[in-house]
């Protein structure tokens, strides 16, 4: 009786994660309203100014898909990440947060949702070469 009820205890759970709500699409600003990207890898950082540059950027990170991964602090608990900070022209800064996990990369806006995206972005934000 109580492993019949263990199972149906542990079918519930699994049955509640695999019906949470994917995060919604991410939102992110225009290139023309970035003035620039500051990029924060380990101990090191670098600003991109370049159009070019920003609209790839942007580009790749728009293509990310939602997952159903919660965000719930405001820096992700992750060993190896890079953070994204971009520089509006109004003076505001809007940061996103990139890193790998279990052979996936995934991009999080804190409190609003996790997305899958590929090893080419995470190559774009952690090359802090000038």
């Amino acid at each position: 009786m109580k492993r019949t009820l263990w199972t149906i205890l542990l079918a519930a759970l699994l049955l509640f994660a695999a019906c949470a709500p994917k995060a919604g699409p991410l939102i992110l600003p225009n290139a023309d309203e970035i003035t620039e990207v500051r990029l924060e890898y380990g101990d090191e950082s670098v600003v991109r100014t370049g159009p070019g540059w920003i609209e790839l950027l942007l580009e790749k990170m728009a293509a990310a898909a939602p997952t159903r991964k919660a965000s719930v602090q405001d820096i992700p608990d992750q060993e190896e990440m890079a953070a994204v900070h971009f520089v509006m022209e109004g003076g505001g800064e809007n940061t996103l947060f990139v890193y790998p996990e279990g052979g996936e990369w995934y991009i999080e806006r804190p409190y609003e949702g996790v997305y899958e995206t590929d090893q080419l972005l995470w190559g774009m934000v952690t090359d802090l070469s000038e």
